[in-house]
């Protein structure tokens, strides 16, 4: 009878796997925005429900689009610049309550032919991450709504922003 050796494998925690992304990662973002959670964000557990963070997360985007330098108006993404998410992941780290300060980071790390790929992180200020976050947007056709390639205007604005932290494929 022969004995096996076992090895074990010590997975890092939740906490030490937030304050990894944190480091390796925020350096990457360049887009801020701030702000407190309000009354409406918050659970009867007292606690942001898990599904704010997808409004925050989006609210982030717009923002981070109007920063870029597209120009934004009612219309924007009904008639203009037509993006929907195809895709969204989170993971949760911590949970944030009523009153606290918060940051959502933003970037585009992959501009495809017909898609964006954002990454985003949640943190508390002066505190933990809270949520890490992706989401793959696809721009359609207003008429058709058909995906089209991203045009190379907003090809330019996102590749001036982020300069060598993103990767622009199906270039002309």
């Amino acid at each position: 009878m022969s004995v096996g050796i076992v090895h074990s494998t010590v997975l890092p925690t939740a906490s030490q796997r937030a304050e990894r992304i944190l480091a390796e990662e925020r350096p990457l973002y360049k887009h801020i925005v701030r702000t407190r959670v309000r009354t409406y964000d918050v659970d009867r557990q007292g606690i942001v429900h898990n599904a704010v963070y997808f409004y925050w997360l989006e609210a982030a985007r717009v923002e981070y689009f109007r920063s870029i330098g597209l120009p934004i108006d009612r219309d924007t993404f009904v008639t203009k610049h037509r993006f929907v998410v195809a895709h969204q992941e989170i993971d949760y780290f911590a949970a944030a309550q009523f009153d606290d300060e918060y940051e959502v980071l933003t970037r585009i790390p992959s501009v495809r032919r017909s898609s964006l790929v954002f990454e985003q992180l949640v943190v508390l200020v002066e505190g933990p991450l809270l949520v890490k976050a992706s989401a793959v947007l696809v721009h359609l056709n207003p008429a058709t709504n058909v995906p089209e390639r991203i045009p190379d205007s907003y090809r330019s604005l996102i590749r001036d922003y982020e300069g060598e932290n993103v990767t622009i494929a199906d270039e002309t």
